[in-house]
């Protein structure tokens, strides 16, 4: 009911009648009232004036569902939304809701993470209220393998979004890191489940510093305010996110994966630059000369030899 009483609100641009509100909503003024009041509490800031009625002023600086789905326009992403004030980690509540079987798409959102982390266990800084804090449950038709181009998807949707709403220009770090003037800005993680050769579900994880302040981050991040110079409005930065992931993952699923590639290519940070890699096998240097078709990172070596890297923790060496 509050979610109607919102979008009333919205729509009409000015004072709306307290007595308009109830006819469309079938319900009585005192009823209103009390609506009004816990929106209030919320964190909606609502003008009443006798003989006007109300007017929304401004909305808090708070996800909630029904304000990100709003207008959101998705088929996939964010049909169902799980929000949390705070949660130990988006992606361990989106794995638990996966093996449930929930819809592909469900998110998973919090305003701070207890535990929050990002690729090989690493912590990642959730300052609460001040970022962007989420999973995503899909259940792709790939092959394992192929699972690598779900991450560079994901890297080219999350950077075109933040471009479209600040106007600055991320670039990406192989295999997972948003990056502005070399300072990290959002990290993305996947993890799955799989039987035999074959996804049965992915869990998509992204972290986005906003609003942030210096003081708030780790050494060498960033955040959107810090380079615009601006604050945000966390839920519109969300909404364009999840309609940019849309577009990405429904290319990805009809094979035009090579379009990607090209897209994600022109954004990198780690191309044609001498890199130490390190992974299971060890640790190589040599110049990540390109992007292979399924996603891995080809470096040469001083020696000549090109080896090929599906996954790893990459250093950028001057």
């Amino acid at each position: 009911m509050q979610e109607r009483i919102i979008q009333f609100l919205k729509e009409s641009g000015g004072y709306i009648s307290g007595e308009e509100i109830s006819q469309r909503l079938k319900m009585s003024r005192a009823a209103i009232w009390k609506h009004m009041q816990e929106l209030r509490a919320q964190g909606y800031e609502i003008a009443a004036v006798p003989h006007l009625g109300y007017q929304l002023v401004a909305a808090p600086d708070k996800l909630l569902g029904f304000e990100v789905q709003a207008g959101l326009g998705t088929k996939i992403m964010a049909k169902k939304i799980h929000l949390f004030d705070a949660v130990s980690s988006t992606m361990d509540e989106a794995f638990r809701l996966g093996n449930e079987n929930c819809p592909e798409g469900t998110v998973v959102c919090a305003e701070f993470q207890t535990k929050g982390r990002g690729r090989l266990g690493r912590v990642w800084a959730s300052p609460k209220g001040k970022g962007l804090y989420f999973s995503i449950v899909l259940r792709p038709n790939l092959a394992l393998a192929h699972l690598p181009q779900m991450t560079l998807m994901s890297a080219v949707a999350l950077a075109e979004a933040i471009e479209e709403v600040s106007g600055v220009e991320p670039s990406i770090k192989w295999p997972n890191d948003i990056l502005l003037n070399n300072q990290k800005l959002a990290g993305i993680l996947t993890e799955l489940r799989a039987e035999s050769d074959q996804v049965r579900f992915v869990v998509l994880g992204i972290g986005l510093n906003i609003n942030s302040s210096a003081n708030q981050l780790v050494p060498a991040a960033t955040s959107l305010k810090i380079a615009a110079n601006r604050p945000f409005n966390r839920c519109e930065v969300f909404q364009a996110i999840l309609r940019s992931l849309e577009k990405g993952y429904l290319r990805l699923l009809d094979h035009d994966f090579a379009g990607i590639r090209k897209e994600w290519k022109k954004r990198s940070a780690t191309l044609q630059k001498k890199v130490r890699i390190t992974d299971s096998s060890g640790t190589i240097e040599g110049i990540a000369v390109d992007l292979d078709q399924d996603g891995a990172l080809l470096i040469r070596q001083d020696s000549g030899a090109i080896v090929r890297k599906s996954a790893g923790d990459v250093i950028l060496l001057r």
